[in-house]
């Protein structure tokens, strides 16, 4: 029997936070946008003095700080995604595809839910930063600790998640949520998996056995 340790995260909170951060990177590039645009007027050299960093602080502070998270949030993303893709090729579990169902249209549904109502928000006010942040936090708990982990608007871009039905090489069936970069997997489909948590995997699709 698997015990709740064995059931615990295959990722490390900063694998989680990265993930997290890294499905807020459509909401942070509009407020960027929005910031910029907003305060065009503004876009000149002012000098090193504390009156210039505060005018620049007050104009562009949240913007510079998402440019930093995003950049950051790629970059252990990259590393995150490596990692993974090296642990399933060395030492995934193969199982066989017995039914397969397209998950994509969940990060249409979290990016409405989650990231386009913060849109009409603005971060440079405090009155309105604070809830945003409180929200994210809450959002970021509920995150990490369910099927959401893989839910990512844009992972979508290179990856496809999936909720299969496989089969292991013994003839155990199992239902699992999986991450891949494979577009059109199918019944029948071998996969090289390897678990990110409870029922998440990161998987190589290797194709039809008879192929």
């Amino acid at each position: 029997m698997q015990s709740s340790r064995d059931r615990r995260h295959g990722l490390t909170r900063l694998g989680r936070l990265t993930l997290f951060l890294v499905s807020y990177i459509p909401l942070f590039l509009i407020i960027i946008f929005q910031q910029f645009y907003k305060n065009s007027d503004y876009i000149s050299f002012g000098g090193f003095n504390s009156d210039a960093w505060m005018n620049f602080a007050k104009k562009f502070g949240v913007a510079t700080t998402l440019i930093i998270i995003s950049v950051l949030a790629v970059i252990f993303l990259m590393v995150l995604l490596k990692n993974l893709g090296e642990r399933a090729e060395e030492s995934g579990e193969i199982s066989k595809v017995v039914d397969v169902e397209n998950k994509n249209s969940e990060s249409i549904a979290y990016l409405f839910t989650y990231i386009i109502p913060f849109v009409f928000q603005d971060p440079a006010d405090p009155a309105q930063l604070i809830p945003i942040v409180t929200l994210m936090c809450v959002t970021y708990t509920i995150y990490v600790n369910s099927s959401m982990i893989l839910i990512n608007p844009t992972l979508s871009f290179w990856y496809s998640l999936y909720h299969v039905e496989v089969e292991s090489l013994a003839g155990v069936k199992r239902k699992i949520i999986i991450l891949t970069k494979e577009k059109f997997m199918e019944e029948g489909d071998l996969l090289k998996m390897k678990r990110i948590a409870h029922r998440l995997y990161f998987g190589i699709d290797l194709g039809r056995k008879d192929e």
